[in-house]
C-alpha cells in the first residue's frame, strides 16, 4: 500500500510541476514534471507484465 501512495504523489508532484511550469512558462519544468509522470506509469506498467509472466 505505501507503494502506491508513493507513486500517486509521484504523479500529483508531476502534475503540479507540469501545471505550475506551464503557467510561467518554464519549459524545462514542463518535461521534468511530464518525465515524472511518465516514469511511473512505465514502472507500474512494467511490475503489471512481469506478474502476469510469472
Amino acid at each position: 500500500m505505501k507503494r502506491a501512495d508513493a507513486s500517486l504523489g509521484i504523479v500529483v508532484a508531476g502534475v503540479v510541476l507540469v501545471i505550475g511550469c506551464r503557467l510561467i512558462t518554464w519549459w524545462p519544468g514542463v518535461v521534468l514534471g511530464a518525465a515524472m509522470i511518465l516514469g511511473v506509469l512505465v514502472m507500474k506498467a512494467a511490475g503489471r507484465r512481469r506478474e502476469g509472466r510469472d
